[in-house]
C-alpha cells in the first residue's frame, strides 16, 4: 500500500509541475527574473578576440526561463553530453528542454559552465560568420540627438508594453562595442524612463539605467561607457512560444506573437 501511495503521489507531483509550466504567464517570468537562480551562474566572456559573448549569454538566459522544466525529484542529473543537448535545444529554441535533478538555471549552468561557454562561443561564430550579425554592432550610433534618442526610448517603450519579458537590447558604445542587456521592467516618469537591466557582465542582479528628456546617450548606473540602446531579436519570442505551444498542446497562457514589433536586429 506504501508503495502504491507513494507512486500515485510521484503521479500527482508530476501533473501539477507540468500543469504549473504550462500556465505560466508573463508575471510569472518577470518574478523568477528577480531571482538570482534564474540567472546563468558566471559572467560575459571568452568570445571571439576575447570580446565576450554578451550577445548570446542574455539570449540564452531568455530561453532558458521559458524552455526550461526542472525535475530536482530526479537525482539522476545529466551527462556532459546530455548537457550538451539541452543546451543546444535553448541555443535553437525549438523544444522545452527537462533538466533532472536541478531546481535552477544557476546551478545547472554552473555545473555546466564549460559545456555552456563552449556553446555560446559557438553560436557567436554561427552569427558571426553565417548570419553576419556582427555587422549590426558597428552600425548603429553610440549617441543621438535627443529628438532622435527620444524617439528611440518611445519606441522601446512601445515594444516593452506589447511584448513579453524581457526585451534584448543592443547597447551600441562608441567605436565598434556593442553589449547587450535584458530589460525586465521598464517604467515612464516625468522626466523619461527607468529601466531595468539584467546586464551579462554582473548577472547576478538587475541594474539601472535612467533617461531623462534631452539626453544623447544612456549609461548603466555604475558603468563609465554610454551607449545608445537598439531593440533586438524579438523573433526569438516566435521560436519560443511556437515550442511553448507544441509542448504544452496549446494548453495555458501563449502570447499571441503575432502582434509583436520587430527589433532594429532581426535574424
Amino acid at each position: 500500500m506504501k508503495t502504491f501511495l507513494t507512486f500515485v503521489a510521484l503521479i500527482i507531483s508530476s501533473s501539477v509541475f507540468a500543469d504549473d509550466f504550462c500556465s505560466k504567464t508573463d508575471e510569472d517570468i518577470r518574478s523568477y527574473l528577480s531571482e538570482t537562480r534564474s540567472r546563468i551562474a558566471f559572467k560575459n566572456r571568452g568570445g571571439l578576440i576575447n570580446g565576450g559573448v554578451c550577445w548570446w549569454h542574455s539570449r540564452l538566459q531568455r530561453s532558458s526561463v521559458y524552455l526550461v522544466k526542472f525535475r530536482p525529484e530526479v537525482r539522476q542529473k545529466p551527462t556532459r553530453e546530455e548537457a550538451r543537448k539541452i543546451l543546444r535545444h535553448l541555443r535553437d529554441m525549438d523544444k522545452v528542454v527537462v533538466i533532472n535533478g536541478y531546481s535552477n538555471f544557476r546551478d545547472f549552468s554552473y555545473d555546466f559552465r564549460a559545456e555552456t561557454q563552449k556553446m555560446l562561443e559557438g553560436w557567436q561564430r554561427i552569427d558571426g560568420f553565417i548570419n553576419q550579425e556582427w555587422m549590426r554592432g558597428i552600425s548603429g550610433k553610440s549617441s543621438l540627438s535627443a529628438d532622435k534618442l527620444k524617439q528611440q526610448m518611445e519606441k522601446i517603450y512601445t515594444a516593452y508594453k506589447s511584448s513579453p519579458t524581457p526585451l534584448w537590447l543592443m547597447l551600441q558604445i562608441k567605436g565598434i562595442t556593442a553589449h547587450a542587456a535584458l530589460v525586465t521592467s521598464m517604467s515612464e516618469t516625468s522626466r523619461g524612463y527607468y529601466l531595468n537591466v539584467i546586464d551579462s557582465n554582473y548577472p547576478a542582479h538587475e541594474s539601472e539605467i535612467y533617461y531623462s528628456y534631452g539626453d544623447t546617450n544612456l549609461r548603466i548606473q555604475g558603468e563609465p561607457y554610454t551607449f545608445v540602446p537598439y531593440l533586438g531579436f524579438q523573433r526569438d519570442f516566435t521560436k519560443i512560444f511556437a515550442s511553448l505551444k507544441n509542448h504544452c498542446k496549446g494548453n495555458g497562457f501563449i502570447p499571441d506573437t503575432i502582434s509583436i514589433m520587430d527589433g532594429d536586429i532581426e535574424n
